[in-house]
């Protein structure tokens, strides 16, 4: 398994933990009513802020002596990647985008124009959540296809 691999693992492992204890906070947080305290869902980025970033720096990768961290071959994996985790950002996004207006613009606020920034920073960070999600799964996509 190369380091890229790990990387991509321990990503996909911290991302869902984090989607899993925001989903409990802001369901708890919620019934208790301290969810308006706390200044609506933009503290829950606090915890999507170590997924976004990929596995910390002292995560230790073991390198045996004489052995290649990254080649052609993983350049070329990654770069397919992150052209795969680009590419599912830019259909989602507009899709996002367009819910936005016809959801909150116009039956929330009755056509009155008001979009909550919060709407908008949820976009953002849900936005780099899935390109982080979307390149770790095509780089472990990538790796097995390419043992057969």
């Amino acid at each position: 398994m190369t380091k890229m691999q790990r990387k991509a693992y321990i990503r996909l492992i911290v991302i869902g933990v984090i989607i899993v204890v925001s989903a409990v906070l802001l369901v708890a947080f919620r019934e208790k009513g301290i969810l308006n305290v706390l200044g609506g869902l933009g503290f829950l980025w606090i915890f999507a802020i170590p997924g976004l970033m990929g596995p910390p720096p002292f995560v230790p990768f073991r390198k045996k002596k004489d052995q290649i961290v990254f080649d052609e071959r993983d350049a070329r994996i990654l770069q397919r990647a992150t052209a795969d985790a680009f590419g599912a950002f830019w259909y989602v996004f507009p899709i996002l985008c367009l819910w936005l207006y016809l959801f909150v613009n116009v039956y929330r606020t009755e056509g009155l124009g008001q979009i909550s920034s919060a709407y908008i920073t949820i976009m953002a960070g849900g936005g780099g959540i899935l390109v982080a999600l979307v390149q770790s799964v095509s780089i472990i996509i990538q790796y097995r296809e390419g043992q057969r």
